[in-house]
């Protein structure tokens, strides 16, 4: 996918921007509600992860301007007028629920993706398999894999965070970098609101906490 000239943004910005991303939609929305209240397909969470990653994509690029190229955050918006003002433009052909791409000036084609995401906030993981899967057939510098749900619960002979970035692994290139994000509210398995976060590289056989 990326040639000669391409746009140089990479896993690392990318985990940067997604890391913010999370970080800020904790501190919006956790003494508000949780993601769990709403269906998968139309999710204020998801909806408020993609504005605060066009955002914070867009301050990456001031900081370190990307000339000849055009960044994208698509999404399903919901209330799209109401999006903030960016460099970074909005689309609504996400093909996954989140994904930021990256064009040529001329929009001739597309020069990379540093980002996916799939937010499959509740179904445990009947909802997570699919999900994930998603993910495995996808390109980009980052794939990121958000849920409503306790990593350790068991699942076999692993916790539901080594089920997730297995699986993914199982059918992804090894060397694909992923992010695993799992909200839990003060009165759960959390003492606090908040997100347990775990790096994974497929190929490899151990997950690491990040954030």
């Amino acid at each position: 996918m990326v040639r000669r000239g391409d746009s140089p943004t990479g896993a690392g910005r990318a985990a940067g921007v997604a890391l913010g991303a999370l970080n800020d939609l904790t501190r919006r929305r956790a003494g508000v509600d949780h993601p769990g209240l709403y269906p998968n397909a139309d999710n204020p969470w998801t909806d408020q992860l993609a504005r605060r990653l066009r955002v914070l994509a867009g301050e990456e690029l001031a900081r370190a301007p990307d000339p000849g190229h055009r960044h994208v955050i698509a999404a399903r918006w919901r209330a799209a007028a109401l999006l903030e003002d960016s460099p970074v433009e909005a689309a609504r052909t996400p093909v996954y629920d989140i994904a930021w791409r990256v064009y040529a000036a001329d929009c001739a084609r597309m020069t990379g993706q540093p980002l996916i995401a799939e937010c499959a906030w509740k179904g445990g993981w009947a909802a997570l398999a699919p999900a994930c899967d998603r993910l495995a057939q996808g390109r980009a510098g980052l794939k990121l894999v958000c849920a409503m749900a306790d990593p350790e619960t068991a699942l076999g002979d692993m916790t539901l965070a080594e089920a997730c970035a297995f699986r993914i692994s199982a059918f992804a290139p090894a060397g694909d970098r992923v992010l695993l994000a799992f909200y839990g509210g003060a009165d759960g398995w959390r003492s606090e609101a908040g997100f347990t976060l775990f790096a994974y590289t497929t190929g490899e056989r151990d997950l690491n906490p990040a954030g």
